[in-house]
């Protein structure tokens, strides 16, 4: 589900090149890994289920960074995609704890 998530990341962040709109594909694909996550294992919640979840997230975000072909240049684009991932994370562990 990382990957996929991942590559839909990419590839939606390559069809809208609108700089803000990696927040929400990051809240898009924290809710949508937690989400299958929960269905998977029967809707059941624990502290388990949100380290999976939080690290699918970073393979997400990772997949994306392959498929563009490397980190993002600058100090200001770094730390907006790092937000844009502590915020995809935040929501796949919330909705998992």
């Amino acid at each position: 589900m990382a990957i996929v998530c991942g590559a839909a990341w990419w590839a939606i962040d390559w069809i809208i090149p609108i700089f803000s709109f990696s927040i929400l594909l990051a809240y898009g694909a924290g809710y949508a890994i937690s989400e299958v996550i929960s269905r998977v294992v029967n809707r059941k919640r624990g502290t388990i289920l949100a380290i999976i979840a939080g690290i699918a997230v970073v393979i997400s975000y990772s997949i994306t960074l392959i498929l563009e072909g490397g980190f993002p240049s600058g100090p200001f684009n770094i730390l907006y995609d790092l937000l844009a991932l502590a915020l995809g994370i935040f929501i796949a562990v919330t909705r998992l704890r």
